[in-house]
């Protein structure tokens, strides 16, 4: 069996105290303003969170939807997610590949530097089921490493650590139909190595 690296909330946080306190604010508010776009087409009743990790994001969907799921694949950062938040549902996947969610059923999905740790094929796979899953006239927020020099790993080992970035491009060619509507840098606190460390991509329906 290959090697699997076991995540941990210093992986999906790699910096702690304030710098920690300061991103979380700062990605929460990025988040925050894209569902708001996203509502202003499409009234969001239900929301998912793919490849959610503890959770640190996923009670931004709960301000505008009724219902929120955050789907994970590493059991501790689901159970550290249940303990925070016991008011939203977090269900625990062997692969983000297939959801246990009924086709058509979300109207916000979101993923958040998930698919760049991913290889193509894998990251292909993810976006079928999150199409699969998304409502007709929903959006879709994916939020990725897209500096096409950065690869941190070895792709035939992905599943002991990876990261790969992608250009928006190939984000925007996976999901059509749905149209690219709003795109932007990932901000967080000041001081890190990389001063680009990703994208925020919006999609929804064509105009």
């Amino acid at each position: 069996m290959a090697e699997r690296k076991t995540w941990t909330p210093t992986d999906v946080v790699d910096v702690s105290g304030p710098p920690a306190l300061l991103r979380n604010y700062l990605e929460q508010a990025l988040v925050r303003d894209c569902v708001q776009r996203a509502e202003m087409t499409t009234p969001i009743t239900r929301a998912y969170d793919v490849g959610c990790g503890f959770g640190r994001l996923t009670p931004v969907l709960s301000e505008f939807a009724s219902v929120v799921v955050g789907f994970e694949r590493e059991a501790t950062l689901v159970a550290t997610a249940r303990q925070l938040l016991p008011a939203l549902e977090f269900i625990e996947v062997a692969s983000l590949e297939t959801l246990p969610a009924p086709d058509a059923s979300a109207e916000l999905v979101m993923t958040f530097t998930v698919l760049q740790h991913m290889p193509d094929s894998q990251a292909e796979a993810v976006i079928r089921e999150i199409a699969r899953v998304l409502a007709p006239g929903g959006h879709v927020l994916v939020v990725e490493e897209t500096d096409p020099t950065l690869e941190a790993g070895d792709v035939t080992r992905a599943e002991a650590g990876y990261t790969r970035g992608r250009p928006w491009s190939w984000y925007e060619a996976r999901f059509v139909p749905l149209q690219l509507i709003r795109m932007g840098p990932r901000v967080i606190e000041p001081g890190y190595p990389r001063a680009d460390v990703g994208t925020y991509m919006l999609f929804g329906p064509a105009r």
